[in-house]
């Protein structure tokens, strides 16, 4: 029978449901969980061997993920889905797919499927506030949907945080990489030996980045059919799978460099090896030449692999990356997840979403009105002048704009523009505006497709005073947001053309690949507390 003659798991996906003479068990696994024997349960899935594309498929992970609390959050979900179809107010998409380390791989949902992914992960994300990092949330998410509805999906996905299974802080996930590293130490010195004679070191702190994509490894790296035999003992066996998972492509990789030629990584800097290390493990993931069951036994093999030894690891190596992390505080300001108390601006260059994203970065006395449209390109014309009495009026404004190439930046001005003409005060500085000014750019190539907010350098600073205040200038034929050492944004020819480039201001780096732009179209928006 041909695959459009088959059913398939869920509307969301392309699998189809195929005939399979290995036998489900599904009753033998429901038995042995209601009676709580998880040896029993972890056993039978380990070696249940069923296929991607096996019946069992339409309800395992269901019953696995099925609690007391299951029912209840499905209705949760249900109302969650009525509420916002009737409100005006989206809930926005995940704003953790941006965080460093993010999986990004839905494994080819349908165009409704990946709708119903981000609008999923945006309800995990409104509901769990402290949830600042979920590296590989986004894959599982879409797995789950392969074989379910999105209500199932989010109910398994709510199980799944109670049950404590998902890594949930930067600390967690950045110190995970160390953990794996400290694994293969203990139980793969081979593969740790081949790691450090290719990264031409011993120093741990240098191997561990060769680690840092061991999600990335399973999660992208591995074939859909090896992902849902790792995800099925996962789901009972928590993270602890994952860094089998991850161990036992090291050790695969290992293994497979027995016989390479190592000429290549003579002239290497040590970076260029830590590169090419990650490249290897990542294609030995991809291209795996050991079939879905001998690669579930390699991870079981991993013997006395046990939890205590994971967490005492992973609490040390937390500990001792703590300040490591909290010194990487991005220069992209993540907003508030809280819904905004009115509707979003209307754009020809951002979307909906897009717009609330920028709102919820205004000061919060500014996001309870709607920013008003003051002036538009394309229909009051490429005039310095008609932009000047437009927009004069306005105490603040926000500024958006597209070049012919696609690409989007823009800036919120925190002072009037008819400041320009305060001659005391130019005698003085050319500069005015205030530290709440920001600016930003829309990352094409950014799975989540909203905007990255830089924020006044001197926010996080401990000297202010000393930070760049270079924050607005303009002449009759010039707009400047956001110098020193370049401009963030200048515009000028008649609105025409812009630049942009290294901001000291907003320590951003340019908003625009070219530096260089063409404007398509240009949009300024009077931000006010009342409307």
């Amino acid at each position: 029978m041909a695959d459009a003659d088959l059913p398939t798991f869920s509307k969301y996906a392309s699998l189809v449901i195929r005939p399979s003479k290995i036998p489900a068990r599904i009753d033998e696994i429901q038995e042995n969980k209601r009676l709580n024997r998880q040896e029993k349960v972890k056993k039978l899935l380990r070696k249940g061997g069923w296929p991607l594309h096996h019946d069992v498929r339409k309800q395992l992970w269901i019953l696995l993920c099925r609690d007391k609390n299951y029912d209840s959050m499905r209705s949760v979900y249900e109302s969650k889905l009525q509420e916002e179809t009737s409100s005006s107010v989206k809930i926005h998409h995940p704003l953790f797919v941006r965080e460093e380390g993010a999986v990004l791989n839905n494994f080819e949902l349908n165009e409704d499927g990946a709708m119903r992914l981000l609008r999923l992960l945006g309800m995990v994300e409104n509901d769990h506030p402290t949830l600042t990092s979920a590296p590989f949330l986004y894959p599982l998410c879409a797995l789950l949907l392969h074989f379910m509805s999105d209500t199932d999906a989010y109910a398994c996905t709510e199980y799944l945080l109670r049950k404590g299974f998902l890594i949930k802080s930067t600390k967690e996930w950045y110190a995970s990489a160390y953990t794996v590293l400290a694994l293969i130490k203990k139980h793969k010195s081979s593969a740790y030996t081949l790691l450090k004679r290719r990264c031409n070191t011993t120093d741990d702190s240098v191997i561990v980045e060769t680690m840092r994509d061991y999600l990335q490894w399973i999660f992208r790296g591995l074939p859909l059919t090896y992902v849902v035999r790792v995800m099925d003992c996962y789901l009972v066996e928590g993270q602890k799978f994952i860094l089998r998972a991850a161990i036992a492509i090291v050790y695969i990789w290992a293994k497979s460099q027995k016989d390479s030629n190592t000429d290549r990584y003579g002239g290497m800097g040590q970076q260029e090896r830590i590169r090419a290390v990650k490249e290897e493990i990542m294609n030995t993931a991809k291209g795996c030449e050991i079939s879905a069951d001998t690669f579930i036994e390699t991870c079981i093999r991993i013997r006395n692999l046990k939890s205590s030894t994971i967490q005492r690891f992973q609490e040390h190596f937390e500990k001792q990356v703590a300040s490591e992390v909290e010194a990487k505080v991005s220069k992209a300001k993540r907003p508030s997840k809280a819904r905004l108390f009115t509707d979003a601006f209307q754009s020809v260059i951002v979307d909906p979403d897009q717009a609330s994203y920028i709102m919820q970065s205004l000061p919060a006395r500014l996001q309870l009105s709607t920013p008003q449209l003051l002036f538009r390109l394309s229909k009051d014309g490429a005039s310095f002048t008609q932009l000047w009495t437009k927009v004069d009026e306005a105490d603040q404004s926000l500024l958006i704009i597209k070049s012919i190439k696609g690409e989007v930046l823009g800036a919120y001005c925190s002072a009037s523009w008819s400041e320009r003409n305060d001659r005391k005060e130019r005698s003085k500085s050319k500069y005015f505006g205030t530290g709440e000014s920001f600016v930003f750019r829309v990352d094409k190539n950014d799975i989540a497709d909203l905007p990255i907010i830089y924020q006044w350098v001197g926010n996080s600073s401990d000297e202010p005073d000393k930070a760049p205040q270079m924050f607005m200038a303009a002449g009759d034929r010039l707009m400047i947001v956001g110098s020193g050492t370049g401009d963030a944004i200048r515009i000028s020819e008649e609105l025409s053309c812009g630049m942009s480039g290294q901001s000291a201001t907003f320590g951003s780096p340019p908003l625009v690949d070219s530096r260089a732009f063409d404007i398509h179209e240009l949009e300024v928006f009077n931000v006010s507390s009342t409307q």
